[in-house]
């Protein structure tokens, strides 16, 4: 793997409980320009509190700005 392959390789960035929660970060991540991938999600539609949890990717370059978008969704939560 050269180091371009290595940058654009998916990293996990979150785990949700449920879908939605994955679905909303992943629009949330849409929305400052970040491609986001959802893994998991037909599994635990199948199977309410599944222990695997719903996985967020995104790529290795993107991980960073990802954090901080989500980190500051959270403390800073719309009404």
């Amino acid at each position: 793997m050269n180091n371009d392959e290595i940058k654009k390789a998916p990293v996990l960035v979150r785990r949700f409980p449920y879908a939605i929660e994955a679905e909303m970060a992943q629009a949330l991540l849409a929305e400052h320009g970040i491609s986001s991938y959802i893994y998991d999600l037909n599994v635990n539609s199948c199977y309410v509190g599944a222990v695997m949890g719903v996985r967020l990717f995104v790529a290795q370059d993107d991980f960073e700005q990802a954090i901080m978008i989500l980190d500051s969704e959270n403390q800073n939560p719309t009404e």
